[in-house]
């Protein structure tokens, strides 16, 4: 990974991030925010506006932007604006609080929207949920992360038998606080997940969701995390499985489908982002790219409330998530498959709104079908749940200027 000075008027903690924004290496040239997929600025706009950012000035940058990452990728220089975004987000929390209704989607929140649809689960969802609590050492434990704990009935297949799953809401990898620029909650996280692992004496953790993959090997230890174990993504596991034979393939799936990138899938590169098309491909399914894939990918949704004048706005995070599900209908794709059940809940929630999408699958859901299983589709019911959620705890402060105390 490339280093370089944070340079000035950016918060010190900057220098604890694993891709600081390199102040000295940005020429302002506007790259970043003209090809961004969701600000798409002429490149006179975008010039101007990266100048902004960079220097303290007002933006609609600061108010639009996703977090999505994608012009890291974009930016000639290497100079990672979009930890620049991330920095001016932090100042912007630390000056003011944010606005009352984050908190319905802060992970250590209760009630919280992950919270919400556990607390209305059938009895054998949270009694899955309940053995994963288990403390008792273990050297192979498989970590699911909170948006997996939110979906537990996508790990109810034989291919991940031989993986024995530990966690809970309260060990969070600290995700959300990360692209808000909430770093002191990082740091609670980190040391969290520290205390978690070393308890269960852990010596390998597969990781069950790739935003939690991208945190514990490149963000927390910048926090104190100390993590002294093999980390991998469940998706190497799987690919790892397949190629032994390990995980047979029963059935051919003759499905055409399109792939919602994960944000972080693409911080690993293309050898990353091609497991899941592998897979797909190695399923029979035929794989058609949306307009934005891989290193130009947009958000599923959730990352249109990351902003502080966002906040988690509904509106704004339902609109932002029915334009994927419009670019995946515009394929012709049978189905849209996603890695990530955080996407896979956003996008279930927003397909309710617009039911003319494609059907959503994650990927387990397809290599169940693919070895002869009968996956459980429980991603409406949650989309429904999560949705009412929303509505009855979000949309009452949709109007609220309150923020969060102290």
């Amino acid at each position: 990974m490339r280093a370089g000075k944070s340079g000035e008027n950016l918060n010190p903690h900057e220098s604890e991030t694993p891709k600081p924004f390199r102040f000295e290496f940005c020429k302002e040239c506007g790259t970043c925010f003209s090809l961004c997929p969701v600000l798409s600025f002429p490149i006179e706009k975008a010039q101007g506006e990266i100048r902004k950012v960079k220097f303290g000035g007002s933006s609609p940058v600061l108010s639009k932007c996703t977090g999505c990452m994608d012009c890291d990728f974009f930016c000639p220089e290497g100079a990672n604006p979009a930890e620049l975004i991330l920095s001016r987000w932090r100042n912007i929390n630390l000056e003011r609080n944010p606005l009352i209704r984050a908190n319905y989607f802060l992970p250590h929140s209760r009630p919280n929207f992950r919270s919400y649809v556990i607390e209305r689960m059938g009895k054998r969802e949270r009694k899955i949920i309940e053995s994963w609590k288990d403390m008792s050492p273990s050297k192979h434990i498989c970590y699911p992360g909170c948006n997996m704990i939110a979906t537990p009935l996508l790990t109810q297949t034989k291919v991940l038998e031989k993986l024995d799953i530990r966690g809970s809401l309260d060990v969070c990898c600290g995700e959300m606080y990360w692209r808000m620029g909430l770093f002191d909650d990082v740091r609670t996280c980190a040391e969290k997940t520290t205390k978690f692992f070393q308890t269960l004496k852990a010596e390998k953790v597969t990781i069950l969701c790739t935003a939690g993959y991208y945190m514990f090997t490149e963000v927390l230890p910048h926090f104190g995390g100390g993590y002294p174990f093999e980390i991998e993504s469940y998706l190497e596991f799987l690919d790892r499985e397949i190629s032994a034979s390990e995980i047979e393939f029963q059935r051919t799936l003759p499905m055409k489908v399109t792939i919602q990138e994960s944000c972080y899938g693409k911080q690993f590169g293309h050898e990353y982002m091609d497991i899941p098309r592998k897979i797909l491909k190695s399923a029979g399914c035929q794989i058609v790219e949306m307009e934005n894939s891989g290193e130009k990918m947009l958000c599923c949704g959730i990352g249109a409330g990351f902003s502080p004048a966002s906040a988690y706005d509904p509106i704004r995070m339902t609109l932002a998530a029915m334009r994927v599900l419009r670019q995946a209908r515009k394929t012709g794709a049978d189905a849209l498959v996603v890695y990530c059940s955080g996407c896979l809940q956003m996008l279930s929630t927003a397909r309710i709104l617009l039911p003319q999408s494609p059907p959503i699958y994650h990927i387990l859901e397809i290599i169940e079908l693919a070895t002869g299983g009968n996956p459980e589709k429980s991603s409406r019911k949650s989309g429904f749940t999560m949705l009412s959620g929303v509505v009855r705890n979000q949309f009452p402060l949709l109007l609220s200027r309150k923020r969060l105390p102290v």
